[in-house]
């Protein structure tokens, strides 16, 4: 019997040549929950929403991601070839970065507390250029910072501003509310529910502001 980083390989090769069967773990996009919201040539965008009692497929992860939590719910992980562990709910906005491309990883997530569990995946595929960043190029307090991303968290009152920095990034919004974004092209308003989301590209700075009338609760990926 191959071994379980043998196993995953093998399987991460069939992916690779379409040569998936019944029995492989599927690629991530074919996991029926785990909708891709957004692609381009820089991110892929997950939304992910496993209602209470949610079993997913095994399925690979193979790309750096940046998650999101949404909605909290007690959830099991269990790792191709191992046994499921228990997970206690974690808090809205509670943002971490995992490393795929070094480490690849199949499993499975099951809900099994009485909420949805809610998550979004920013996966990096490609950087923004890997230029050195500023200090000061984030939208709130630091979260995460390493070679590929600063992950900034953003709360907001009514009327509040803050500015989302280039090269370019993703920003997850984690409660709804109203927007207004100042980008060089002009004012664009945007009236966001939970998981909402909004790309840049560009190293002009955008002004980000709170125009609704509830604190609005946000998290910045910046790419690298």
């Amino acid at each position: 019997m191959l071994g379980r980083k043998a196993a995953l390989a093998a399987a991460l090769a069939a992916l690779a040549s379409g040569a998936i069967s019944a029995e492989d773990p599927m690629p991530i996009e074919k996991e029926p929950r785990h909708r891709l919201a957004f692609e381009n040539t820089r991110v892929r965008f997950f939304d992910v929403q496993l209602p209470p009692g949610y079993r997913s497929t095994m399925h690979i992860h193979h790309h750096d991601g940046v998650f999101v939590n949404i909605s909290p719910s007690e959830t099991e992980a269990e790792d191709w070839g191992k046994a499921p562990v228990r997970r206690p709910p974690r808090t809205p906005g509670e943002s971490y970065f995992i490393g795929y491309s070094k480490t690849p990883k199949a499993h499975r997530v099951s809900n099994v507390g009485k909420t949805e569990y809610r998550v979004t995946d920013t996966e990096i595929l490609q950087g923004c250029g890997g230029r050195p960043l500023d200090d000061s190029a984030r939208a709130g307090p630091l979260l995460v910072d390493n070679d590929r991303v600063r992950v900034s968290q953003i709360e907001l009152a009514p009327g509040a501003s803050t500015t989302l920095h280039g090269p370019c990034g993703m920003l997850v919004l984690v409660s709804a509310g109203m927007a207004q974004f100042d980008m060089p092209g002009g004012v664009e308003r945007v009236n966001f529910g939970p998981a909402g989301f909004k790309w840049r590209d560009g190293m002009t700075p955008v002004t980000f502001t709170n125009v609704g009338t509830d604190r609005l609760h946000a998290v910045d990926v910046l790419v690298k």
